[in-house]
């Protein structure tokens, strides 16, 4: 497990999808938030979708895979977001998470 993720979106984060950017322990990647449906897939820097994972935060499961992707910390990104996003009520410009 990391000890921190620096999660930060990149852009409007008043729109349907929101793409967001992470960093953590010399890994950085990028996941798309599609905010009414709360699914979340591994993204390229534009948005395009890495392989077919998609994780359904409503159903509480991921499906699909993605070449080069850490399932694990894409779960624990995923997490960080709906903390923030359960706190705030919209789409947030931020959430890091701190594993001490």
């Amino acid at each position: 497990m990391t000890a921190s993720i620096g999660i930060w979106a990149e852009g409007d984060q008043g729109g349907e999808v929101v793409l967001y950017r992470w960093e953590a322990d010399q890994r950085h990647g990028f996941v798309t938030f599609e905010v009414e449906a709360q699914r979340f897939r591994p993204v390229d820097s534009s948005g395009r979708p890495v392989g077919d994972l998609l994780f359904d935060y409503a159903a509480g499961e991921a499906v699909g895979a993605a070449e080069g992707v850490d399932r694990g910390l894409f779960g624990q990104v995923v997490v960080a977001i709906m903390r923030a996003y359960r706190r705030a009520g919209v789409a947030p410009a931020t959430a890091h998470a701190y594993y001490y």
